[in-house]
């Protein structure tokens, strides 16, 4: 996932950390405003999206 900011993604890591998911920054490749989400479980792919909708709207 694509952020506009290397802060803005930091942040959503750190969201989405405490809510238990853990996702890979990838700024060590080069993309410091990006999140590498891999595909889980049904559940699992609701729980990010819902977290990250959270996130987008606080």
């Amino acid at each position: 996932m694509i952020f506009d900011s290397a802060e803005r993604a930091t942040a959503a890591n750190d969201y989405l950390n405490a809510k238990g998911i853990i996702v890979r920054p990838v700024g060590g490749y080069g993309l410091p405003q990006a999140l590498r989400i891999t595909i889980g479980t049904e559940d699992q792919n609701r729980a990010v999206i819902d977290a990250l909708s959270e996130f987008a709207a606080g």
